[in-house]
């Protein structure tokens, strides 16, 4: 399986900016994915989302975010109420300042 990068962004100094890619120099385990199988046929579930009252299945139009207020009470988010709540993303890693690697911990070295 090829690596998946951790974290991506870019990188900027001064008014030079290039794209960065963080990956995991070492790991324990390889990434494994199970799936949710039924005992009894060893078919595989798939989720399905349903309405709590009902039980009657909502399709993915009809599905918005909503954060519960009381006790069954929610405040209902569109997507787009959700996006402009989210605050940009900052995935530039700005260099400021170059130091000396004598003022560098041997550790981080």
């Amino acid at each position: 399986m090829a690596p998946r990068a951790n974290w991506k962004g870019f990188l900027k100094i001064g008014e030079l900016s290039c794209p960065v890619a963080l990956y995991t120099a070492a790991s324990t385990s390889e990434r494994i994915a199970f799936h949710t199988i039924n005992r009894a046929t060893g078919h595989r579930v798939h989720r399905a989302f349903v309405d709590s009252d009902s039980g009657k299945p909502v399709e993915k139009d009809d599905q918005v975010k909503g954060f519960e207020i009381g006790s069954g009470e929610y405040v209902v988010l569109e997507p787009d109420e959700v996006a402009a709540a989210v605050p940009e993303s900052d995935k530039t890693l700005s260099v400021s300042a170059f130091i000396g690697c004598s003022d560098v911990d041997d550790v981080y070295l």
